[in-house]
């Protein structure tokens, strides 16, 4: 399988804000453009998914907030007007400089992550994953979920995002399995695609709606607040809950 981690180093150094939104206006030659608008809408993000969390969970503790899979800090950044602190947590360091930049005399620490989160301490009160671990392999992905579930304090509230199905259609669904899952896919493609042989690729895997509920029970969530989303060709659910 094509090295997730390694496409996100490289997304993170060539083009990160595309790494964050997939739209033509963030690529690295129209950001300087568009720049507000993209944290405009990362603002937009955070202001109604705490709505939503405080209505249908009461009030929240607004202490500590961690951010998995920060990016340039487009949803990181307006969680620091809403906590005390907030972590911010990225594989790649070319996203943590440019989210470091984007972020000066913000309540934000920004830190290297890894499957195990041993950069960080303690629970917080909000755990925020959106776009990141739809782009990390299943077994991966939901060893790392487990671990940010038990980051959240009992009254705590997490938003949790995967992605449960591609609608790519059969001939792109090869080229996708091709591409993620043939030894050398990746290389082959790009240079089909006359891209360099190296250009970064994003996954896009599917994960089991019902295996995600039950990780989130076992981790003392009862309540859940499921929305089924659409992006492009893939199904996605986003998750809030209370650890009780």
């Amino acid at each position: 399988m094509a090295n997730s981690d390694n496409n996100w180093r490289l997304w993170g150094e060539r083009d990160p804000y595309y790494g964050v939104l997939a739209s033509p206006r963030f690529r690295q030659d129209s950001i300087a453009a568009n720049r507000q608008i993209f944290f405009e809408d990362g603002q937009a993000f955070v202001g109604h998914w705490l709505v939503e969390i405080e209505r249908h969970f009461g009030g929240l503790r607004r202490r500590r907030a961690l951010d998995f899979g920060c990016g340039v800090g487009r949803l990181t950044i307006p969680l620091s007007d809403h906590f005390a602190t907030v972590t911010g947590l990225d594989i790649s360091p070319g996203m943590l400089d440019e989210a470091r930049r984007n972020s000066a005399d913000r309540n934000i620490e920004y830190l290297p992550s890894d499957d195990a989160l041993s950069r960080v301490d303690g629970t917080f009160d909000f755990v925020n994953s959106v776009m990141v671990l739809q782009h990390i392999p299943v077994a991966r992905g939901m060893a790392i979920m487990s671990r940010l579930l038990a980051r959240v304090r009992k009254g705590g509230v997490c938003l949790i995002q995967v992605s449960t199905k591609r609608n790519h259609g059969w001939l792109n669904e090869l080229l996708y399995r091709v591409r993620h899952q043939l030894p050398g896919g990746q290389s082959i493609l790009n240079l089909v695609e006359r891209k360099p042989i190296n250009a970064p690729v994003m996954q896009m895997n599917e994960y089991s709606l019902d295996a995600v509920l039950a990780l989130f029970r076992t981790h003392g969530f009862e309540e859940m607040l499921v929305r089924h989303e659409r992006h492009g060709s893939t199904d996605a659910a986003m998750i809030i809950s209370k650890r009780v």
